[in-house]
């Protein structure tokens, strides 16, 4: 830039964008807690004896890389005045504490009994999930014992990065949808090939697209700004309708921001079971999108080709694909039919194997079935 005005803006647009991502980096990553956020937080709630300051800890560079990875769930830790009641009183057929009776984590089990656990460099890792930690009992939604690295060492950075899992989340999903609606929409801030916007497909600071991003994050900031207090800090019976009905039912519940205008959170039941059944929900959903935004990025930094295009079948109606052996898309959508009817003639097959009267074939025998398999 030579013009000495437009350089003074390009400078005074970089400082913006700076100062909102290191203001608002803290609604998207766990981190030790704010401290205005803190300060509020002892103005807002009863005055206790301050706790005797621990020891020091060792420094997280002395420890490797596992050690300053775990070190994030040794940091100070951040208030929660939330109390829940007695086991005793909690709402009953939920599945709360469902996996307390077992010793082996439910992630383990599922990773042990998968393709994966035939990979011989990824079983030290699978091993490394075996134990289940005692505070992940199934109690809480997404809960199967997962925590190799020990993040969650109490109730209270357990609840906190149960709230930062559910923000990432929620961001994941919105960003799926967004991605492929850019992509199918061909609109004029797109990266090369047609790709969505993104630091690695480039374009994502163009003048429009980066507008966008300040204003996203900024709104995101300021609305994290205005409710993180109530929502983590006071997360009490008394703080908005939702709390108190999770209360009621028993544990900590993440993510509660009060807003269902359609009334969706009871549709598997309104009591505890339904409730904890869409969180669950939600949460496997969220897991997905980060995992699958994840790939999409890498995938198209790779190959330079549209998610949205490269995967049709999933995105566009069936006569854009490209119908199988006709067209110029003829070879993907032969590929694409191929799979989809794979797909289906796989989950009949199973449909069928899994009813009683396939089931328990063979003079009774439930191991029974019609393809052995390895050890047979």
């Amino acid at each position: 830039v030579t013009h000495p005005q437009v350089g003074s803006e390009m400078r005074s647009a970089g400082l913006i964008a700076l100062a909102l991502c290191l203001g608002t980096a803290d609604a998207f990553a766990p981190s030790r807690l704010r401290p205005g956020t803190a300060r509020r937080a002892a103005a807002e709630t009863e005055s206790e004896p301050a706790p005797a300051p621990a020891p020091a800890a060792p420094s997280p560079a002395s420890k490797g890389v596992l050690g300053q990875l775990t070190s994030f769930a040794e940091a100070e830790m951040p208030v929660c005045t939330f109390k829940p009641r007695d086991r005793s009183e909690w709402a009953q057929g939920a599945g709360y504490g469902k996996f307390a009776d077992t010793e082996e984590s439910k992630a383990y089990q599922f990773l042990k009994s998968s393709q994966a656990g035939d990979v011989e460099f990824l079983k030290p890792l699978i091993e490394s999930t075996k134990t289940r930690p005692a505070i992940l009992d199934g109690t809480h939604a997404g809960d199967y014992g997962f925590d190799p690295l020990g993040f969650a060492k109490s109730e209270d950075l357990l609840y906190f990065y149960m709230e930062s899992e559910v923000k990432h989340s929620r961001l994941a999903m919105l960003a799926c949808a967004g991605w492929i609606g850019a992509e199918l929409a061909h609109g004029k801030g797109l990266a090369e090939h047609g790709r969505a916007p993104a630091l690695l497909n480039g374009h994502l600071f163009d003048l429009g697209n980066f507008f966008f991003v300040l204003l996203a994050f900024g709104a995101w900031g300021y609305f994290e700004h205005m409710t993180y207090p109530a929502q983590y800090i006071k997360h009490t019976p008394n703080n908005g309708k939702y709390n108190y009905i999770h209360y009621e039912d028993g544990p900590y519940a993440a993510g509660n921001y009060d807003f269902d205008p359609l009334g969706l959170y009871s549709s598997l039941g309104d009591d505890a079971a339904g409730r904890r059944a869409m969180r669950d929900l939600e949460v496997a959903h969220g897991r997905f999108a980060m995992t699958g935004l994840t790939l999409w990025v890498l995938f198209e930094a790779l190959t330079t080709a549209p998610v949205a295009d490269a995967f049709g079948c999933f995105f566009k109606p069936f006569w854009k694909w490209g119908l199988p052996f006709l067209g110029e898309n003829g070879v993907v959508g032969t590929i694409e039919f191929l799979a989809v009817l794979g797909a289906i003639g796989y989950a009949g097959y199973d449909t069928v194997m899994q009813t009683d009267s396939m089931k328990y074939q063979g003079d009774g025998n439930p191991d029974f079935t019609f393809f052995g398999d390895k050890k047979d």
